[in-house]
């Protein structure tokens, strides 16, 4: 897999410096808002991680590659990409954490 990516990831990359350079700020953007979105209840992290991973695939393919191979994002990326869905245990596990969060923030709540 990493022979193919590698051989086809200059093609990818946009030549133009200013369309680069938006990508990149976009994609570390969306990047930035993702992981705050982890910790961040009503914040999607999702769909910035979709948008991070396409701004990278066409601005930095090395970025990219690096989001392909982290292990928690890698997966749900490579399924995004085949098959253009997120898992069953990915939503529940997202719902979860939603749920845990709204909880948690009510109990904040309550004692300030």
């Amino acid at each position: 897999m990493g022979g193919v990516l590698i051989s086809v990831k200059q093609e990818r990359a946009s030549t133009h410096w200013l369309k680069r350079w938006t990508l990149l700020l976009c994609g570390w953007t969306a990047l930035t808002l993702a992981f705050a979105g982890v910790i961040l209840p009503l914040l999607p992290t999702t769909p910035f991680v979709l948008l991070a991973a396409l701004c990278f695939y066409h601005s930095s393919p090395d970025m990219h590659l690096k989001m392909l191979q982290h292990p928690k994002l890698g997966p749900v990326l490579i399924e995004w990409q085949r098959h253009r869905r997120v898992k069953k245990e990915v939503k529940v596990r997202a719902c979860l954490l939603v749920l845990v969060s709204l909880s948690l923030s009510a109990v904040v709540m309550l004692f300030i």
